[in-house]
Formats: C-alpha cells, sequence, structure tokens
C-alpha cells in the first residue's frame, strides 16, 4: 500500500469512529459512507457541522418531504456540511428540486440530483440543466422502458452536466449493456455500470471486459459480488487508466486494512454498523470506493492528462458515490 493511500485509510477510519461516536444509532448504515466523503476532501469530520446541516433540512422542509428520507437527510447533510455557507447551499438545493419536479417524479434520488446541479453549474445554467437532463432520460426510457426509473434522473444530469453528445453516449452505454448481459444479467446492476463505462469514449468491448475482469478476480478471492447498484465502482475503476491487477490489489489491501477498524471487522461487538451477512460485500465495496478516490486524485493533481479526461473521471466517481448512497437506502439495508 501506497503512503498516501494508507493516509487516506487511516483518516478513513478516524472519520468513521467519530461517525460511530457522535451519530449512535443513528443511520448506521451510513456511517462508512459519511465518513468517506469527508475523507476525500482530505479533511477530519465535523460532527456539529453535520447535526447542523441536518436541522437546517429538517427546518425547511415538511415532514413527508423526500428529503426527510434518512438517507437522503444523513447523507445530503454530509455534504452540505462541507460548504461555506450549507444554509444558502440547502435553499439552492430546494429551489431547483422543485424546478425539477415539474419534469421528473419527485424522489429521494431527485434530491441528489439537485445537489449536482447546484454544485457544478451556475444559477444562469440550472434550467438548461434541467431541461437537457430530461431529454436524456426520454433517450434512456426509449432504450430500457421498464428498467430506468425516477432514480435514473441522477444519471440524466450528470450526463447533461458533461454536455457531451446525448446519442453517443446512450448508444455506448447500451453496447456496454449488451456486452455485459452474460455476466451482469438484464438488470438495474448491468445498466448502472453501462451507464458508468458510457461516460468515456473508448472501446466498448475493452471497457466491459476490463470491469468483468476485476470483478471475477475479486470473486476468485471469496467475495460474493452478484449484484446492486454499487457495483459500478467496479467500471469507474475501468475507465480510468490503472490495471485490473493494481485495482484488485489495491482494494484487497484497503479491505485488510478495514478489517482491523471497529465496525468493520469480521466480528462486530456492539455495533450495528452493518448486518454480518452483508459485511464482508459492504466492506468490500467501501474498500473499492476509497482506492477509486485516491485513483482519481492522482489524475486531478496531474499535468499529464486533459480536462476532458479530469471531468470524466470525476464524474465517474461521482456515480458510482451516489450509486452507493441509492444501495444503501431503506430499501436495500
Amino acid at each position: 500500500m501506497t503512503d498516501e493511500m494508507l493516509l487516506r485509510c487511516e483518516l478513513f477510519a478516524k472519520n468513521l469512529n467519530m461517525m460511530r461516536e457522535k451519530f449512535r444509532w443513528e443511520a448506521s448504515h451510513l456511517y462508512a459512507l459519511c465518513a468517506n466523503i469527508y475523507t476525500n476532501k482530505g479533511i477530519e469530520l465535523e460532527p456539529e457541522r453535520i447535526k447542523t446541516s441536518k436541522e437546517i433540512i429538517k427546518d425547511s422542509t415538511s415532514f413527508f418531504s423526500n428529503f426527510r428520507n434518512t438517507t437522503t437527510t444523513t447523507a445530503l447533510a454530509t455534504i452540505i456540511s462541507m460548504e461555506p455557507e450549507p444554509a444558502n447551499t440547502f435553499l439552492l438545493v430546494k429551489a431547483v428540486y422543485g424546478f425539477l419536479k415539474e419534469f421528473f417524479t419527485a424522489s429521494a434520488s431527485l434530491t441528489l440530483a439537485a445537489y449536482l446541479i447546484v454544485s457544478n453549474s451556475p444559477a444562469d445554467k440550472y434550467a438548461e440543466v434541467i431541461t437537457h437532463s430530461r431529454k436524456i432520460f426520454d433517450l434512456m426510457k426509449k432504450k430500457h422502458f421498464f428498467l430506468t426509473s425516477s432514480g435514473e434522473c441522477i444519471t440524466a444530469v450528470q450526463f447533461a452536466l458533461l454536455n457531451k453528445n446525448d446519442e453517443e453516449v446512450i448508444s455506448r452505454s447500451e453496447k456496454c449493456f449488451e456486452l455485459l448481459k452474460a455476466e451482469m444479467g438484464n438488470g438495474n446492476t448491468n445498466q448502472a455500470i453501462s451507464n458508468v463505462l458510457a461516460l468515456k469514449n473508448a472501446p466498448e468491448n475493452e471497457m466491459a471486459e476490463k470491469t468483468v475482469s476485476i470483478i471475477n478476480s475479486l470473486k476468485s478471492h471469496g467475495y460474493k459480488i452478484t449484484s446492486g447498484l454499487e457495483l459500478s465502482v467496479f467500471a469507474a475503476l475501468s475507465i480510468l487508466d490503472n490495471s485490473v491487477e493494481s485495482a484488485v490489489n489495491d482494494t484487497l489491501e484497503v479491505n485488510a486494512y478495514l478489517m482491523t477498524v471497529q465496525g468493520f471487522g469480521n466480528a462486530i461487538t456492539g455495533s450495528k454498523l452493518i448486518d454480518p451477512k452483508l459485511l464482508p460485500k459492504r466492506r468490500l465495496m467501501h474498500s473499492a470506493l476509497i482506492v477509486l478516490n485516491e485513483y482519481v486524485k492522482r489524475i486531478l493533481d496531474s499535468d499529464a492528462y486533459d480536462e476532458d479526461t479530469k471531468k470524466t473521471v470525476s464524474a465517474a466517481e461521482i456515480m458510482a458515490t451516489i450509486n452507493m448512497i441509492i444501495s444503501l437506502g431503506p430499501a436495500n439495508v
């Protein structure tokens, strides 16, 4: 493990411990993800700012609002807590969410889509991004009517923010979907993976093969990786220039480190962090996300990559993270 990766793991462990101490029995399934959100910014978790941000969300919305979804509230509060002015950021997110509801079905996913727009585009472009997102969503729906649910609004927004050729991106996703059917099936897991791969303009067969190679290599180490939106993290790793071997080895090394962290070991005492039956896979997913974060940072910090590449890998990282948030929602934990 490199020194940089080790430092990231140590900061993650510290942030995770703070989540466990300060938010005991409160959205415990999100402790690791929230810890990672702060870790990826290279800063120590600030529990009071997260608590304040949660209060901002609760005070600004009704009881039945999609912002009050346990997963959404905690994840979004963690994200906006790192903003200079969380209250102002949330007001913008809420306003954009209201506009999005004119084009998409209201959902918890739509609240995260609203944040994506606010954090990645100027205010005078909000309307343009939203209408563009709806156009992309319709193209996605045309290809996969039943699979493309309201949750795919996030994917449509991310595609719109990149402002690439819509038809080419959707076509690339469809080609990847067909290539991955034998390994990943015909469901949402395949769609989530294919949408991440579609971010990169590269041969679909190579990206699909690399994704499957990473997954199968990890399976060979005894991990049961079958389905789930969170598997898109392996697609994100596949569009970077790292080798399959490095992605797998680094993920396993981080996984070994996390086994020593309270709440992530094989024996959980006095903790409801993760259902023990789900622990091995969930720990591996978080390990892969940590590795992805470190790889993306290296690219963003380097002068060897152009701006389009940096935008693409950042988008892949965001989509993998959001898919992890969705996978940790009430229906999936």
